[in-house]
């Protein structure tokens, strides 16, 4: 008999108790690492629409921007700052924000469940002009909406 023969004899395989385990334990690694791959990619985000906005009327440092919340998840718009008003040559941020007539607090987040309905009004740090044309952006957690100029 060869030397190699009488080797291979004497190696033994993995016993079929370990051999189901390892099996086992590489199936649920594999089903954990697929579900916390692809289970992120089909969660549902919040998709803000402008319905709304403009100058109010009677005021020149109020502008309004109301905002509907059409995706699958609330949207969370993050602090005051969020709010900024610009034109060509300038850019005035929010100094009070308004949902009807009562002031909002910005230094806690504000959240808008899905599917419903936001009118902002905004005073702003500056007065604007009939003449020119601005836009709103309002800042949240997952992304940014600007209206349309105005």
């Amino acid at each position: 008999m060869s030397l190699g023969k009488i080797i291979l004899k004497k190696k033994k395989g993995v016993s079929p108790v370990i051999a189901t385990i390892l099996l086992i334990a590489l199936t649920v690694t594999a089903a954990a690492i697929v579900y916390f791959v692809v289970v992120p990619l089909f969660a549902q985000k919040s998709e803000l629409s402008p319905l709304s906005y403009g100058l109010q009327s009677g005021s020149s440092d109020r502008v309004y921007f109301e905002i509907k919340n059409i995706g699958g998840a609330p949207a969370t718009f993050v602090n005051l700052e969020a709010f900024t008003v610009t034109n060509t040559t300038d850019t005035y941020i929010a100094i009070h924000v308004f949902v009807g007539t009562t002031e909002i607090d910005f230094t806690t987040p504000y959240e808008l469940a899905q599917g419903n309905t936001v009118k902002f009004v905004i005073q702003l740090s500056g007065t604007l002009t009939t003449s020119s044309n601005y836009e709103i952006t309002l800042t949240a957690a997952d992304g940014t909406i600007t209206s349309p100029a105005f």
